[in-house]
């Protein structure tokens, strides 16, 4: 695999604080695959969001204020990264556009969130689209797609394939409940079934786990195809 987009869920990059160890090895994983030609990394908020839209949650403050203040942590999560990578532009793309335009000539684009009610995943997938890339990794805080939430339901199944019919029902499903663990969201799901791109959803905080989807070494996670 020469180009991959990879959503990094911010659970992965900030939890209890920043998981430096887990990034720095992610980094030189990407670093050392010879077949990688181009890589575009968008990065979710994690715990650094939520520690500032919960308090504002209580305060009734709007959800696209909320988004507002989401993007800007994702966007301190891609400092990250973008930090520690070689071959990068060291700025923070605020669009897909701008993205295209400093992925040019480098081997990585780093970026987070574009505008409220667009997740990352949905910004990634876009990025995938626009880049003509036809597959896309989904780093999670689980090993890939489950019948229901497995952080609370321990006999939940784990799926090996989907069509993007089949995901985008259990997506959907998810969002009918409050605060559930949802796999990914619906309008990234949408775009990825109209360009034709499979995706990888994986366990994110295994770094080893992008060698072996970027060079096929063994099958890991859900394919979404």
């Amino acid at each position: 695999m020469e180009k991959i987009v990879i959503s990094l869920g911010g659970s992965v990059v900030s939890s209890n604080g920043v998981n430096m160890n887990f990034i720095k090895a992610f980094i030189n994983v990407l670093e050392t695959i010879p077949s990688l030609s181009k890589c575009g990394i968008v990065v979710g908020g994690g715990s650094l969001a939520r520690g500032y839209i919960e308090p504002l949650k209580n305060e009734r403050i709007n959800n696209y204020f909320l988004d507002r203040v989401g993007i800007k942590a994702t966007r301190l999560n891609a400092e990250l990264i973008v930090n520690l990578l070689k071959d990068v532009e060291n700025v923070i793309p605020e669009s897909v556009d701008e993205a295209l335009m400093v992925w040019k000539n480098r081997k990585f684009v780093v970026m987070g969130g574009t505008i409220p009610g667009h997740t990352t995943d949905t910004v990634a997938m876009l990025l995938a689209e626009a880049s003509g890339m036809d597959e896309f990794i989904n780093g999670t805080s689980v090993e890939g797609v489950y019948s229901k939430d497995p952080m609370t339901n321990k006999g939940s199944k784990k799926f090996e394939n989907l069509t993007y019919s089949e995901a985008l029902s259990l997506s959907l499903e998810s969002y009918k409940n409050a605060g559930s663990n949802v796999f990914m969201d619906p309008v990234s799901l949408l775009i990825a079934r109209r360009a034709n791109i499979k995706i990888h959803v994986i366990k994110g905080d295994i770094p080893e786990n992008y060698r072996d989807v970027i060079e096929k070494k063994k099958k890991i996670g859900t394919l979404i195809s």
